[in-house]
């Protein structure tokens, strides 16, 4: 298995073997089709949607008091937010989350007769967005063993 890394637009060009798994503090309505967070579907390509890893988000430590400033200038080497998600990820049972995503990507693939599902976790910005949480699961996984690439069409 694979895991990738992307956002939101580009679940519209997925392969069906591609499992998009929500680590947003809010997801897209379209994401759950308009049935609220619990809506996992299959969209008209066959790839489902609504798949969420709510221990991953930004949420868990997120305070509105402490959106990002200026000061932190769009660097995430220097933004509060970022540092404290990332020292939030590194709370975490690296193992156990992993371990999930493998067992929900082989029972999609039984589910529905798929072989090689690979999973792309799913945030709200672009990759050249420089504050976003991208770089802090990407480096939490490598940081455990597991490269994360960035799903490219």
């Amino acid at each position: 298995m694979k895991v990738y890394i992307s956002y939101f637009y580009n679940i519209r060009f997925f392969p069906n073997n591609l499992l998009p798994v929500s680590t947003a503090g809010w997801d897209r309505k379209w994401y759950h089709n308009f049935g609220g967070n619990d809506n996992v579907f299959y969209d008209k390509r066959g790839v489902i949607n609504g798949v969420r890893m709510s221990i991953l988000s930004p949420a868990k430590i997120h305070d509105a008091s402490e959106d990002c400033s200026k000061e932190c200038q769009n660097d995430p080497n220097t933004c509060n937010f970022l540092s404290k998600y990332n020292d939030y990820l590194h709370s975490l049972d690296f193992n156990k989350i992993y371990n999930n995503l493998l067992e929900g990507s082989k029972l999609w693939a039984e589910n529905a007769c798929l072989e090689n599902v690979d999973i792309c976790l799913m945030v709200y910005e672009k990759p050249d967005n420089p504050c976003s949480e991208r770089p802090a699961l990407i480096n939490w996984f490598k940081e455990n063993g597991v490269e994360v690439e960035e799903w490219v069409r």
